[in-house]
């Protein structure tokens, strides 16, 4: 009697087991400030992305995704919550030091597969909030290697107190005994991701959320790639080479998940978290507008997804997606609490299951500017409290022509559902500098028609 009631036991144990949904392991890499064409995958032949370009070839490359905002910290926020942002007053840029970011009661990603049962690390840039309850560690990450401020210089600091919000952390403490011991933050930020996927792989499912700094400002590259590449000494070439040290440290990641054993249930996503700067000899093609523009320049990024088994390799997604669809896509996947996320579960639109596209309306809004696109076509901009423009966007990519004049009903429509997505948005808890306010105006009027025009306003 007691052989059955073990055999029994057993028996449900492996049927229990058999049950459970794996959970796959979740590495999410961001670049920051990078062209829309500056990718060998997006078309570029000067710009060496091979590590990039080969997880495009076993994944699927996302034609039309957007991000939630045009400049890194709202974007950010946008990503990390599965939420727009502006739903909890993270509509603008922080400066460093700020009191004000992302706030603690949100829950971010991290915090949703916390509880699903990951491991969570987080690696590089934050640039969500300075004061405690708003850094990594109580934004539900169990580890932070990286620095709280937007950007930092990509040698290393030396023991300066000053400089806090730039230097490299451990969790919450500071590197603060020498100077930060590493020769490229770029290559530092790779080294330490790689070697948390060696550590983490063994145990649970784990979430790694690496955020490079590059190819942000200040324009600094290795000389080896700088010397790696053809070319006279200039802004683009650095900026060329800072995409190339960037796009190895991905490798690096990469091959860390590949000899881990489990690269079969692991997803890596890669995207870049707004347009290509106006600073740093950046390249957005064909697209108008640039960082800090709702045109397509400002606010469509390239975006890359490896996912063993889901999406036919080497594949393109045509319908447009947004990063809230990153959170929906995993925590559904991780079995995680999905409720409240602004996202859509990308799974059944790759896997072929549902052939429409994953959203009627994309929304976006900081400051003076708002924007609603309308599946495909129909992109509208409200500039201030009297500009409307109106853009179709399958005859007129680049964005060249304002229809607005000549489609009544289609500005009527799309202007009444911004101001109902707005009806559920909170006041911002901070704003922008006048200066930033102005040029935000400036960057939509139809004389700034010329990417040398667009790099006067940064």
């Amino acid at each position: 009697m007691i052989q059955f009631a073990l055999l029994a036991v057993l028996l449900v144990d492996v049927m229990a087991a058999q049950e459970a949904p794996v959970q796959p392991n979740i590495v999410l890499i961001v670049s920051d400030d990078a062209g829309w064409s500056d990718f060998g995958f997006q078309g570029s032949t000067d710009v060496p992305t091979p590590n990039l370009d080969a997880l495009r070839a076993d994944g699927v490359r996302f034609e039309r995704s957007y991000v939630t905002a045009s400049v890194c910290s709202p974007s950010r926020a946008g990503l990390l919550s599965g939420r727009y942002q502006q739903r909890f007053g993270h509509e603008n840029n922080m400066k460093v030091g700020s009191k004000w970011g992302m706030p603690g009661t949100e829950r971010t990603l991290a915090d949703r597969l916390h509880s699903a049962g990951y491991a969570t690390a987080a690696v590089g840039k934050w640039h969500l909030g300075y004061e405690q309850q708003m850094r990594p560690l109580q934004q539900g990450f169990d580890r932070f290697h990286g620095q709280l401020a937007g950007s930092r210089s990509y040698t290393p600091w030396p023991n300066d107190t000053k400089k806090a919000h730039y230097r490299q952390r451990d969790g919450d403490e500071l590197v603060m005994n020498e100077a930060e011991r590493f020769d490229w933050v770029t290559e530092y930020f790779g080294d330490t991701a790689a070697g948390l996927v060696r550590e983490l792989a063994p145990s649970k499912p784990y979430f790694l959320y690496i955020a490079f700094t590059a190819p942000h400002t200040p324009m600094q590259a290795p000389p080896e790639d700088l010397d790696a590449l053809d070319g006279e000494p200039s802004k683009r070439k650095t900026y060329r080479a800072m995409q190339r040290a960037m796009d190895r440290a991905v490798g690096d990641i990469v091959a860390a998940v590949d000899a881990s054993g489990e690269a079969g249930k692991t997803i890596i996503w890669f995207v870049n978290d707004n347009g290509g700067a106006t600073t740093n000899a950046s390249d957005n093609g064909v697209l108008r507008g640039m960082k800090g523009s709702a045109f397509e320049g400002g606010v469509r990024v390239p975006m890359v997804l490896r996912w063993p088994g889901l999406a036919e390799p080497g594949s393109t997604f045509s319908g447009p997606v947004s990063t809230l669809d990153i959170g929906a896509t995993v925590i559904e996947a991780a079995k995680g609490d999905a409720v409240g996320l602004d996202g859509v579960d990308l799974k059944p639109f790759l896997a072929g299951a549902d052939t429409a596209d994953p959203h009627k309306n994309l929304f976006w809004r900081r400051g003076p500017i708002a924007a609603v696109l309308e599946g495909r076509r129909w992109k509208l901009i409200r500039v201030g409290d009297a500009q409307i423009l109106l853009y179709d966007l399958i005859q007129d990519p680049s964005e060249q022509t304002d229809v607005a004049s000549g489609h009544a009903d289609v500005v009527e429509r799309l202007s009444a559902a911004l101001v109902q997505w707005e009806s559920g948005l909170t006041e911002p808890r901070w704003t922008a500098d006048r200066k930033w306010l102005d040029n935000q105006i400036k960057k939509h009027q139809s004389d700034i028609d010329t990417r040398e025009k667009e790099r006067q306003l940064p």
